[in-house]
């Protein structure tokens, strides 16, 4: 189903980006479905949850789709997908040994559900060529503001995310090597301990993504009990308190952007 729905997308005469759109939104029904016939709890984020609530769905500029879960769904998850995911989609990890990217040398350290068929661009922050579309897929911890700010969070935050396909350098080579030790379960041992104890009023993006910050820590009764939310014609998973999360992550999140600044993450789109 899910490759015919695609196939559909493709022959439709929508532009080349709300094709994408219509595929990622192709990706996001899959992840739903496998999650509600699995007990896996998620919720849209950042780009994504600003568009449900700004525009009923995509900002019409974007090109992509985050989700978040906690660690414990996260990590189910990845065990789920192995056996769940339709003809036409494939997952990526930390643990992956192919990288679907070739020309771009850094992997992600956390999940991404890839659909690698029709697209083709460049990376606006490399500049290097991809291809296909997918959907970022966050690992949630539970923290507080004295460990957010530590330095151990730090050091293993810049040791955990991610992966250097192409290490050239020694330092490439040590990281990769740490990386392999897994020692980012010492900042999640000790987050799942603060959270057993009634020790964590926050929830932040993992230590193996880029948003190890306090600017990005959410209280836990602005997240759940999660709600839903219509995005694109289908109802969702959210947070509680839309509003609050998205006025802690953007400010003024109803305000539009200046017309300089709304640009894709993939440019030159083509099919």
């Amino acid at each position: 189903m899910f490759k015919q729905n695609v196939d559909k997308i493709i022959e439709s005469n929508d532009s080349e980006l709300r094709k994408l759109q219509m595929v990622i939104l192709e990706i996001l029904k899959v992840i739903d479905k496998i999650c509600k016939e699995n007990n896996i709890n998620y919720w849209i984020d950042a780009g994504t949850l600003l568009g449900a609530k700004r525009h009923g769905g995509f900002i019409p500029w974007d090109d992509d789709c985050d989700i978040c879960m906690m660690r414990e769904d996260y990590n189910k998850f990845q065990k789920v997908i192995k056996n769940e995911l339709p003809e036409g989609l494939i997952f990526e990890n930390k643990n992956c040994k192919n990288w679907s990217q070739k020309d771009v040398d850094i992997q992600p350290s956390f999940l991404k559900i890839f659909y690698l068929d029709h697209f083709k661009g460049f990376e606006r922050a490399s500049g290097l060529a991809c291809r296909g579309t997918f959907v970022d897929i966050f690992p949630m911890d539970p923290v507080n503001v004295d460990i957010i700010d530590s330095k151990l969070g730090k050091i293993l935050n810049k040791v955990a995310y991610f992966r250097k396909s192409k290490p050239q350098k020694f330092r490439d080579y040590f990281k990769i090597f740490l990386q392999k030790l897994s020692i980012e379960e010492l900042w999640i041992n000790k987050c799942s301990k603060l959270d057993k104890y009634g020790k964590a009023d926050y929830i932040v993006y993992g230590v193996d993504t880029p948003f190890l910050d306090r600017k990005y820590m959410q209280k836990k009764d602005t997240i759940f009990p999660l709600s839903n939310i219509a995005f694109e014609g289908i109802q969702v998973s959210c947070p509680n308190k839309v509003e609050d999360y998205l006025e802690k992550m953007y400010g003024d999140y109803m305000k539009l952007p200046s017309q300089e600044e709304r640009i894709p993450h993939i440019l030159n789109l083509r099919i």
